[in-house]
């Protein structure tokens, strides 16, 4: 069952000072009542809730946080960061099995389970999915604690794919399971207890990769839906898919909750969904807001050609309510101004 939700993380790369993990509390102040500002003032980042410069992160880094603890994992070179953002204390995890050049990383039952999003780019042998649990307690020191308080376990590819160049189209958690499908393949679930897979069917799940969440007893009338967004070839609007249906079904999108303010482009590959229950949830999303003009941090005789545009750009909280009849509400927004030249690594609702 879908727990509610209030709070959002976000990864940031800051060329200036290294990766920024910020944290937003509390983010029910959206649904209080008044109407919502068709251009809210853009606010300025709270203070970091943790911080590590590059010579401590690496070059590409994947988010996934449950409760205080925030796992990253390293696209380049396999390793893992754990962060307490609690203490703020920030450590080495133990390497993944397998480097991954495109990672989804997902927390499930107090575990969390890295897929590779294009296993056929990864070296020879590599494990396309692991899962990184806790073990037992040890007396080692900290850091080496840590380390060995953690491991990372292979998981078996799901049975019977027909093609060796596959890759995922969509997946999400519902308890300890994490339903994942694959183009031309159909879709799977994988058990955490029982370290098994299980095909589900040929269909596949009409939504984009990316954060779904199932709400199995929607307001109280017994359906099963899944929210999250539909494919870009159909809009990457905000949806409702009913998943007792064969395949399962969108029922119900609402183009009305994609930021479309004119002037600003919506980057749909950042969507993030997060239900705080009620049929209350909250999208957030990266937006660019316009351009600005900057000389490169060097100096040539040609200054024309050192002139370069960065973008800006802003991190926007929008509330929304579904009705039963699935109708939607329109409620607040919340921007807040990304440093000048830095990048979203990753924004995660938890």
């Amino acid at each position: 069952m879908a727990a509610a939700q209030s709070r959002a993380m976000v990864l940031v790369n800051d060329v200036r000072v290294g990766y920024l993990i910020f944290e937003f509390n509390n983010l029910n102040h959206l649904f209080a009542g008044g109407p919502a500002e068709e251009f809210p003032p853009i606010l300025s980042l709270p203070e970091p809730a943790a911080r590590f410069n590059h010579g401590v992160a690496w070059d590409c880094l994947t988010i996934a946080v449950s409760g205080n603890l925030v796992a990253a994992v390293a696209a380049d070179d396999a390793r893992t960061l754990l962060c307490d953002t609690g203490s703020r204390s920030i450590s080495a995890g133990p390497d993944m099995l397998s480097s991954k050049p495109a990672i989804v990383l997902v927390p499930v039952a107090g575990m969390f389970f890295a897929m590779s999003r294009l296993p056929h780019r990864d070296p020879e042998g590599a494990h396309h999915f692991e899962l990184l649990l806790r073990l037992h307690d040890t007396e080692e020191e900290e850091e080496e604690e840590n380390r060995r308080r953690w491991a990372w376990l292979p998981i078996p590819d799901p049975p019977l794919l027909s093609s060796p160049e596959w890759y995922f189209s969509a997946c999400f958690v519902a308890g300890a399971h994490i339903w994942v499908s694959i183009c031309g393949e159909g879709t799977f679930t994988f058990d955490t207890a029982r370290r098994r897979w299980h095909k589900e069917g040929t269909w596949e799940l009409p939504v984009m990769m990316g954060q779904a969440i199932l709400v199995p007893d929607f307001l109280g009338d017994s359906r099963q839906l899944l929210f999250g967004f539909c494919s870009k070839e159909e809009g990457g609007h905000f949806c409702a898919v009913d998943m007792e249906a064969r395949p399962p079904a969108i029922i119900k999108s609402w183009p009305e909750a994609r930021f479309s303010r004119l002037g600003y482009r919506p980057v749909l590959e950042t969507a993030s969904l997060a239900y705080f229950g009620g049929g209350r949830f909250c999208i957030s999303m990266l937006i660019d807001t316009g351009y600005i003009y900057n000389y490169k941090p060097f100096v040539t005789n040609d200054m024309t050609n050192n002139l370069v545009r960065l973008t800006r750009q802003a991190i926007t909280f929008s509330a929304v309510e579904v009705t039963p009849e699935l109708q939607l509400l329109i409620r607040k927004d919340e921007w807040y101004s990304m440093p000048l030249g830095s990048t979203l690594c990753s924004m995660y609702n938890i």
